[in-house]
């Protein structure tokens, strides 16, 4: 009966008012897809990693780290494009860290 839970929390809602004090879980495909604002992020400094700094491209790195295991759980055609795309973001910026400086 999820139904009924959901209906009785909209009544609720609508009686007590939706303030801060009662609020609506959030629903799971966007608790499921909150990996891919972090993705498109981390990923879209790629194009200005020659002029980041060494504690931006690490902590970029280790952002990169953590997202890992979130795109690990996603079907397995997903998780294969996107775990590629997560590993060439932090290759490059891996590789910006590492080249001297000319």
């Amino acid at each position: 009966m999820k139904r009924t839970g959901i209906t009785a929390a909209i009544v609720c809602s609508l009686v007590l008012g939706s303030g801060p004090a009662f609020q609506l879980p959030p629903t799971p495909s966007f608790a499921q897809e909150d990996w891919k604002a972090e993705f498109d992020d981390v990923c879209s400094k790629t194009t200005d990693s020659m002029s980041l700094t060494k504690a931006e491209l690490k902590n970029l790195i280790d952002r990169c780290d953590k997202l890992k295991p979130r795109i690990e759980r996603l079907d397995e055609s997903a998780a294969k494009v996107y775990l590629k795309r997560l590993k060439m973001c932090r290759d490059l910026y891996l590789f910006v860290l590492e080249t001297p400086p000319r």
